[in-house]
Parts: structure tokens; sequence; C-alpha cells
């Protein structure tokens, strides 16, 4: 025969109200200690148990209140099963409260719910001791107070605590994990299975503002939703994974579940289904995990890594993390751990290419470009660190740094009485998310006691592409403001054409890049002379920049191209000999 458990075992515990002497025996006792007994909160019962029974000597009205019971319900002696006085759920919890009760032979402390019959269930505080006789109990004396507002309180408490957790740590959208909760999980799931081989895997979709713009919001984000679906059918209880941001996506999960063209598939299974007219590329960079003590966010960064060396590669659709981005994430650390004290120090220096009249010959302007001079490895590649500025966001710090020194000097020209020619200076996209770009010029201009026509707005034309309306706007408010826009390597994107009938522009910079390399049937050079005449048409001024040959400035000449600027004429110099240069002209 099978052995009952604990909590079954209560579950046929009987609960007897009993109609005995010694019931008696404590009513007589009630007038004694009734006026005490009716002082506390709650009821009181006294009881004994044999034989896994439970037999209530006494009892008071408010015992009865809390399960519901009437008198007339327990006359005779009425015998409950105690599943029918204790929820079912809480028997577990009184199991081992009585246990601890039996080792320590003093009686227990317990809350747990029981059944009313009239409301359903209430939640008790159950407080018991021992009456003992030669040191064995003979009986128990116990409160029960009514706990169940206050614990209403609690669990709502706690509910709302866990829904506030829940919205912290996952996207609205998709339900998934936001990055630090992703970080976190990733971690313990790394750790808790120190025989499992992990890997990182993000994903990414070119041109995904395609969708919102092109079909709207609703089927963006319905892409999203069902790709999140998708990922979380695939890693069930597995793996972990993160919206990163709009459709970046990340994932940690074994190794050996990973099966690059499989997921391929699925994902251009989703996209058919929702009959796009136009192409959409994923793309996926792969991190395996060597060291798991590593921080989990430097495993994304290897990810990520391995997935912005195929961004724009379009025979490649995924990349595995190698030595060689190690090297590159290395340089980028140290790039990271010098940038603000280069900052600081001055480091970053002010260098000017001049922009020349193609007929006359003569200087224009200039183009502020920034150089790093740092004190023990010398001067710094742009290469080296204009990118990482970039995606970490400190080209905004730099391009300011920049901003107020070509305005000290213009200023100081100025006060000199010297000539004054138009300096340009480059504006990256994410200044235009930094604080109130318009309101930033025209203080610096104030301060410096500046005309709009000295300072030019350089803004590169893939600026363009992203997030027109807050770009437009604030370049219109420049333009009102005096200032001249001018769009930098036009040409060089996929929508320059398209871009030229709404956007605010004063100046192209056409870049000469056509003209390199081998161009044995002139394309290149019948592309850059409709570039010119179009933007004649549209009474825009054109700079060619990247002008190296005889030939180029022959060709511009030829073409009516109005300015240029390059190593023909002059490789970018430091401030202080570009003015030598403006004054001695």
């Amino acid at each position: 025969m099978r052995r009952k458990t604990g909590t079954e075992a209560l579950e046929t515990m009987q609960v007897c109200f009993s109609e005995n002497a010694d019931l008696c025996k404590w009513k007589a006792k009630e007038t004694v200690i009734g006026n005490a007994i009716r002082e506390v909160p709650g009821g009181i019962i006294v009881y004994g148990a044999e034989k896994g029974n439970i037999e209530i000597f006494y009892y008071s009205q408010e015992v009865l209140e809390l399960f519901g019971i009437l008198q007339r319900d327990i006359s005779g002696g009425k015998v409950f099963l105690l599943k029918d006085l204790v929820s079912r759920k809480d028997l577990k919890k009184l199991k081992h409260s009585l246990d601890e009760r039996d080792t320590r032979k003093d009686g227990m402390s317990c809350e747990f719910r029981i059944i009313n019959r009239k409301t359903g269930y209430r939640w008790v505080c159950f407080r018991e001791r021992a009456i003992t006789e030669d040191g064995h109990p003979e009986m128990f004396i116990a409160i029960m107070l009514d706990i169940t507002r206050e614990k209403e309180k609690e669990i709502s408490a706690k509910q709302l605590a866990l829904q506030s957790k829940y919205i912290y740590e996952h996207d609205s959208l998709t339900g998934l994990y936001r990055k630090e909760a992703f970080e976190k999980q990733a971690w313990e799931l790394i750790h808790k299975n120190p025989d499992t081989d992990y890997v990182f895997v993000r994903w990414d979709a070119e041109h995904f503002k395609l969708v919102n713009e092109l079909s709207g919001y609703e089927v963006g984000n319905q892409l999203l939703i069902r790709a999140a679906e998708l990922i979380t059918d695939f890693l069930g209880t597995e793996g972990v994974a993160a919206r990163l941001d709009s459709d970046h996506f990340i994932l940690c999960f074994p190794l050996k579940m990973l099966d690059i063209q499989k997921s391929f598939r699925k994902i251009r299974g989703i996209l058919s289904s929702m009959n796009f007219d136009y192409n959409i590329r994923i793309y996926a960079g792969i991190y395996v995990v060597v060291d798991r003590e590593e921080p989990v966010d430097f495993m994304c960064d290897k990810a990520a890594l391995a997935l912005s060396s195929i961004k724009g590669r379009y025979m490649e659709t995924h990349a595995y993390y190698d030595h060689e981005m190690m090297q590159n994430m290395l340089k980028e650390q140290e790039v990271k751990n010098d940038m603000w004290d280069a900052l600081k120090n001055d480091q970053f220096k002010v260098y000017v290419q001049p922009k020349y009249d193609v007929i006359s010959g003569k200087i224009v302007g200039g183009e502020a470009l920034v150089r790093w001079k740092h004190p023990e490895k010398g001067f710094v590649n742009p290469v080296d660190f204009i990118p990482f500025f970039e995606r970490s966001g400190f080209i905004s710090n730099m391009d300011q740094y920049i901003w107020e020194h070509v305005a000290l000097y213009l200023q100081n020209c100025m006060e000199r009485g010297n000539r004054v020619l138009p300096i340009s200076v480059n504006v990256s996209r994410i200044d235009f998310y930094r604080d109130n770009l318009y309101v930033h010029f025209v203080k610096l201009l104030d301060s410096h006691k500046l005309s709009s026509k000295y300072m030019e707005l350089e803004v590169t034309e893939s600026a363009y592409s992203t997030d027109e309306e807050i770009l437009y706007h604030t370049l219109e408010q420049l333009q009102r403001a005096g200032f001249s826009i001018l769009i930098d390597d036009f040409g060089s994107g996929y929508s320059s054409f398209g871009m030229m009938k709404k956007a605010p522009v004063d100046v192209l910079k056409l870049d000469m890049e056509f003209l390199r390399g081998i161009d044995k049937n002139g394309r290149g050079k019948t592309i850059v002379k409709h570039m010119v005449e179009m933007a004649k048409e549209l009474v825009i001024p054109v700079i060619a920049e990247g002008v190296e040959t005889q030939e180029h400035v022959e060709l511009l000449r030829e073409i009516g191209c109005d300015y240029a600027q390059g190593y023909f004429y002059s490789k970018p110099v430091p401030l202080e000999e570009y003015d030598r240069m403006v004054q001695g002209e």
C-alpha cells in the first residue's frame, strides 16, 4: 500500500469541535478570563492533537466567524476534514510549520489561507503556544488573526513590483528583454551550464526604415513582432534574446542549436509572407563564446563587430568574429581610453584644406578638419578614430570643440583687421539630436561677434537619409539665420537626386571618386559633367573635392565647375599655416 505524503495526511486530518468535559471546563473558565479574551484581536482556540487528528476544546465566536461557520453547524461534535478548512495551496506550508513545532515542542507561528464558507478565502496569522504537563504538551492555545486586508495589499504591491520589473526589463513591442536585462540573463545562463558551449548572434535588417516609410509603422511593427515570435519559438527555454533598438536583435543560446542557413530561410519566409514590393536584406554577426568570464557586453560587442564587418557587402549575409576584429576592438579601446584626455588637453588640432576658384586659382575659403596629435603616439590617422567617434557619439563633443576653435580664429582675424574667408565645419548626424543645434550655432556666433557668412556648415549626404523631418527643420532654421548649408560627398549615396528636390542646400560638394581608377568608356566623366549641369540648373554652386591631377582641373574648367579642393591645390594644413596662405594672397 502506498504511504500517504505529508500534505495528503493533512488533507484527511479530522478536526472535531468537542463537547466533552474538557470543553465544559474551558467554558467555565471563560467567565473568569472572558474580559481578557474579548480584548484579544481575533479568535482563540484551545485544542489537542492525538492520533493525527485535532480535537478543539474551546473556541471563541470570532473563530466561527473566520470560517463562516454557524453554531448549529458544529453541534453534536461535528467533524471536518482539514482540507475543507485550509486552502490546499497552503497545506504544505502548514505541514512544514507543524514539523518544526514537533521538533521544538513549544508551538508554532504560521500565515495561511482558510476557507470561509461565505466569503471564500481569508488570510490568517496563526500563533499557538503549548500548554505542558510534566514537560510534555497536553494541549495548545492559539490566536487566529484576520490579516486578509494586509495580505491583499502586500500581494498587490508584489504584483505591481513584478509588473514594473517586467516593464523595465522587457521591450514593450516584442516582449523580448531589453539590453541590460538580457546581459544579466545571458550571464546567468552561461554560468549555470559550464559544460555547454554558447554563441551570441546579432541580427540586423538593412534599410528597415524603408518598411516604416513605404508600408507604414504598423506593418513595420508587425514584422518586428513576428521576428520576435520566431526567436522565442526557436530558443524555447534554452536561450535568451533582446531587442536592442529598431530592428537589431541579439540572441544567446547553445552552440549546438546554431543553424544559420535554416534561420535565414525562416526569416525570408516571414518576409515573403508579408508581400513587400522591395528587398530587405538580413545580416547576422556571430560570436562563439571562448572566455565565459568575459563581460557579456564585450561578447555582444564582438557579435556586433562581426555584423559591421559585412554591412554593405551584398554577397555576404553573415560573419564570425575573428582575431583581426579583436585587434581592431583593442585599438578602439585605446581610443576610448584616451579621447576625453585628448579633448581636455587640446590634443585635437584644427587643420584646414583650402578651397579654390577653379578659374582664378585663388583661395575662396576652407574646410576645417581635425587631426589628433597624441603625446606618445604622434599623429593618429583619422581613420583610426573618426569611425569610433561616430559610433560612440563622441563625435558631437569633438565637433563642438572644432566649431569653437574655428569661431575663435575668425574672431581674431576680424579684430586684427585681417582678410577673412569663410570656413566650413562638419556637422555630424548625431549633432542634430544633441540639445538645440540651431540655438547652439546662434549663441556661438553671438559670443564671438561673427556674421553667419563666415561659418558654413557641411552635412554628409548620408545624414539626409535618416529622420528627414528633424534634419530638414533644423537646417531650414540655420538657413534663415544666414548659414550656408553644404552637402558633403554628394553623389556617393543612393538618394542623391531624390534628395535634391526638397533638401535645404546652398552648395554641393561633389565627390571626385567617379574619376579615380580606370574610366575607359568615359562614364565617370559623363556623370560628373551632368551633376554639375544639374546643379547649375538649380542655381547651386558646386565644389569638387578630391581633386588630385591637372586632368581633373581641366575637366572641371571644361564643364563649368565653380570651385575645387584637393591635394592638387593643397593638402590640409594647420590653421596657422592656412592663415598665412590667406593673408599672403
